[in-house]
């Protein structure tokens, strides 16, 4: 039978380390996750896919909000094996007849009030809400990424830092290959009219926690603060900066990998090549060295399965240049068709990619 864990294990407690929150925003695979080891780190809804797609090592909890994400996921959940992961579950899941139905045995739950405060628009994130206690509801926030903020600082945290929080729905809005229900209920069109509403709970939220000597702040690549002042004017602009400037160290150089090829016609051994490839690098791009409309492939590559973008290039030589180029402090790895690779990582004392 799955555990309901005691919150006051937790509760109350000067922490000195920050905690890290986790979205699944696609500017993921952009940061520089290496820094994280050792790190205080907590995943929401499907961001744990980076432990699946080894971006990260280990994560201290994995917080789920909603019933249907839940119910969405749950599947994928228990393939890849998540029991040893302590969870942060809402209520409105623990209490839930789909949960008693079908969570892992072994499931060791913190559960948190989401219920009570339902429907109440004065008490929740938008308003910069804070309770006295975690007992008593953590209202509307708009987002499990701050449902997890307001653990965190129930918990002591001083420093809380939010990560694949873009807040960009205008592609592809996660870092991994999202299933049907993802698309449905989070993909660009649905998620339209949400930033707003998530950028103005986010803000508020930062406001409120600041007056009371938290920091919470975002740390996305891909949130454009900026934007957000424009459009909200009104809202206090939300702290950020980036990992590698609040966790000092060596930023391992990622693997780019790239595939250079006319990919017409589209064949199976293209999409074996593809998956393996991707198995071995943090990116894979498709480079494309056609030009005609007929055989213009990129709009098709860019769609398949563990694909993260697309180029054009004539000729590898190119295409390895305009990556260096997009990429100059990570290495390039060419893909064969045979399934092996070329690394090209060694430059010249004037830092120019050597070909």
């Amino acid at each position: 039978m799955p555990e309901q864990l005691d919150w006051n294990t937790l509760l109350k407690r000067e922490q000195v380390m920050p905690a890290f929150i986790v979205g699944s925003s696609p500017s993921l695979l952009d940061e520089p996750l290496d820094l994280l080891s050792g790190q205080i780190v907590y995943l929401c809804n499907k961001a744990w896919k980076a432990l699946e797609m080894q971006m990260l090592h280990k994560a201290n909890g994995i917080c789920y909000t909603g019933l249907s994400s839940w119910i969405n996921h749950i599947d994928e959940m228990k393939e890849y094996g998540l029991d040893y992961v302590t969870k942060f579950y809402s209520d409105l899941i623990w209490n839930s007849v789909e949960y008693k139905n079908c969570a892992p045995d072994w499931d060791k739950v913190y559960v948190f009030p989401k219920r009570k405060l339902q429907g109440n628009s004065e008490k929740g994130a938008r308003t910069g809400y804070i309770p006295n206690n975690l007992h008593e509801g953590i209202g509307k926030t708009s987002s499990v990424t701050l449902d997890m903020a307001y653990m965190c600082y129930f918990m002591g945290h001083k420093k809380i830092y939010l990560l694949g929080m873009d807040l960009d729905y205008s592609t592809n809005p996660y870092f991994f290959e999202a299933n049907a229900w993802d698309n449905k209920s989070f993909g660009p069109d649905a998620a339209q009219g949400q930033r707003k509403g998530m950028n103005h709970a986010m803000c508020k939220l930062s406001e409120s926690m600041a007056a009371k000597g938290v920091e919470l702040v975002n740390l996305s690549r891909g949130y454009d603060s900026e934007y957000y002042q424009e459009l909200q004017p009104h809202l206090r602009a939300m702290p950020t900066d980036r990992l590698e400037n609040i966790l000092s160290g060596y930023v391992r150089p990622k693997s780019i990998g790239l595939i250079h090829d006319n990919f017409y016609p589209l064949s199976t051994e293209h999409v074996e090549l593809i998956k393996t490839a991707k198995g071995k690098s943090d990116k894979l791009i498709l480079c494309c060295s056609k030009f005609s409309e007929q055989e213009n492939m990129q709009p098709v590559l860019q769609a398949l399965r563990f694909v993260d973008s697309t180029i054009q290039a004539s000729t590898v030589k190119e295409a390895i240049l305009k990556l260096n180029k997009q990429y100059p402090n990570d290495n390039i790895r060419l893909w064969n068709k045979d399934g092996t690779f070329t690394e090209y990582d060694k430059r010249n004392k004037a830092g120019t990619l050597i070909l």
